[in-house]
């Protein structure tokens, strides 16, 4: 059930909220079943192993297997029964696999977001070389899994038990972290858990209270009554306590030394919006992202190919924050990191080797795209730089920008992205409405057809944009009455030019490949040239 809740959480859309505290109602959602999907599997599981499973064996042969004595006996031959008994193992492994992978994708959320506050070591944030990952939290969080199941045998009971003690002291603690925050959060909020009344300016949660007292309650009753859960528990809890003080203590060190050494050589100011004031620089700068500091290509490429006389150059790196991190962090507090020291100071180098001033830049942000494309509109930049990354190609990270900067809102800026390979080539794409750029061919056509409309003499006043302006509105016309068809058609259209483009480069690398049959030297004088 947990799982299968886990899934209907991470669809796209469950459904449509048109206030917070209407998601309560989750089985009257009359968008699909999935949210009631496992209560109906759980409770209907439960029934048929009454039904289909004799008394004598229930409990004591299939107590903790109840699916597999349902699949042995249903009505049919013994090896359907047992292929289905086989099938059951197997989907049953598919959803525990699951899980598994839904425990390490939120464990390590929630080290990261530790780690983002300073509590965990630096170290365990450093990212994978080649993909960005935070493999050390990963790696954490699977080491831990293993040493429970070592431990603990694989005792469903004793996991179990662990598992509890850990949920409901998690949700106490929660319940205890919102009824903090009512009264140290003074921001808006869109809904509040009901049941509140005011004695003079002081407001009363009495539903928060309330909540989180049947939650202390509970823990408290399994604290005294699972004692092994309690004893590994309070290991777990008093290990991790103790790693967690002594390096928040380390990083407070290490980020006051950072500091110091950075004002040093930097002058650090915090803002809480980015600007062209703030930064001292003109309109139409060039923005380039900056992560690795081993690979400046991106940076050597902007100043080698932009002007210091029009043009300012800001080096942006993005601080990628968990979900409701920026939301709730003062900028002032946000510590300077080694690893935006050592991108600020390999990016003052190179800008020194050319002779030119760099403004830089840290911005929080869940999205790296849309804190690019946002810093990039609020600047009024006309020019975004990048590296290639190592996960995507060129035409998708521009297709990422695109969708940050359609997200934008009103007034937004137009500009040029600019995908810098690790050879130092460019390929530049253009970021919001654009003229498209028109092959040679196209252009030939749009005149042939100009010429053959051009021969009527109703037409004397027709111009070449009037026939674009027609074909698009014809195809805007062609694809509201029937989209599939016309998507398909343009499908196949753009498959057959790029064929034909694929043969015909292919075709001229062959004719370049073959050697050249030149005639041998003529003996004749050249008052006798060979006729041709």
């Amino acid at each position: 059930m947990n799982t299968g809740m886990q899934e209907f959480r991470q669809a796209p859309h469950p459904w449509n909220l048109a206030a917070p505290h209407e998601g309560v109602s989750v089985l009257a959602n009359p968008h699909g079943l999935m949210d009631r999907f496992p209560v109906i599997i759980t409770g209907g599981a439960a029934l048929l192993a009454v039904m289909l499973i004799p008394d004598s064996v229930r409990v004591s042969v299939y107590g903790n297997n109840a699916i597999a004595g349902i699949a042995m006996y249903m009505a049919g031959p013994l090896a359907l029964r047992v292929a289905f008994r086989i099938f059951v193992v197997i989907v049953g492994f598919l959803i525990l696999a699951g899980a598994v992978n839904t425990s390490i994708i939120g464990s390590t959320g929630v080290l990261m977001r530790v780690a983002e506050d300073g509590v965990l070591h630096d170290w365990f944030r450093k990212p994978q070389k080649k993909f960005g990952t935070p493999t050390r939290i990963i790696n954490l969080v699977t080491i831990l899994q293993l040493a429970t199941i070592i431990l603990s045998r694989g005792d469903i009971i004793v996991i179990g038990e662990a598992y509890a003690f850990g949920v409901i002291w998690s949700f106490t603690f929660n319940g205890l972290a919102m009824l903090v925050l009512r009264y140290r959060y003074h921001g808006e909020r869109g809904w509040k858990v009901p049941i509140n009344f005011r004695i003079g300016k002081t407001e009363v949660p009495v539903g928060l209270i309330s909540v989180f007292l049947v939650l202390l309650s509970t823990a408290l009753v399994n604290l005294l009554t699972k004692e092994i859960a309690t004893i590994s528990g309070i290991i777990f809890a008093a290990v991790f306590y103790l790693l967690f003080t002594l390096s928040e203590k380390d990083n407070v060190r290490r980020h006051a030394a950072i500091e110091r050494e950075m004002k040093e050589h930097f002058q650090l100011e915090n803002d809480d919006r980015v600007s062209r004031e703030s930064l001292n620089i003109r309109r139409g700068c060039v923005v380039v992202t900056m992560r690795d500091p081993r690979s400046p290509v991106a940076l050597r490429w902007a100043l080698s190919h932009s002007s210091e006389d029009s043009q300012d150059v800001v080096v942006l790196t993005a601080r990628l924050m968990a979900a409701g991190g920026p939301e709730f962090i003062d900028a002032s507090q946000l510590a300077f990191t080694e690893h935006e020291q050592a991108v600020f100071t390999q990016a003052v180098a190179v800008a020194e080797s050319f002779g030119r001033h760099v403004s830089l830049l840290v911005v929080p942000a869940g999205d790296p795209f849309a804190a690019v494309v946002q810093t990039a509109n609020s600047l009024d930049a006309s020019t975004v730089v990048a590296g290639l990354s190592t996960r995507m190609t060129a035409e998708e990270q521009a297709f990422h920008a695109g969708q940050a900067w359609e997200s934008l809102p009103e007034p937004k800026r137009q500009f040029t992205f600019y995908v810098v390979m690790p050879d130092g080539e460019a390929k530049s794409f253009h970021i919001g409405p654009h003229a498209p750029n028109l092959q040679p061919q196209d252009v030939e056509l749009v005149h042939q057809l100009w010429l053959k409309f051009r021969a009527n003499e109703a037409m004397h006043d027709l111009h070449h944009s009037d026939i674009v302006t027609y074909a698009l509105g014809r195809l805007a016309r062609e694809y509201t009455d029937d989209e599939g068809q016309v998507a398909r058609d343009l499908h196949e259209a753009i498959s057959r030019a790029r064929e034909a483009e694929e043969q015909a480069s292919l075709a001229l690398e062959q004719h370049s490949a073959q050697p050249l049959n030149l005639p041998e030297s003529s003996s004749k004088s050249p008052e006798n040239p060979p006729k041709t």
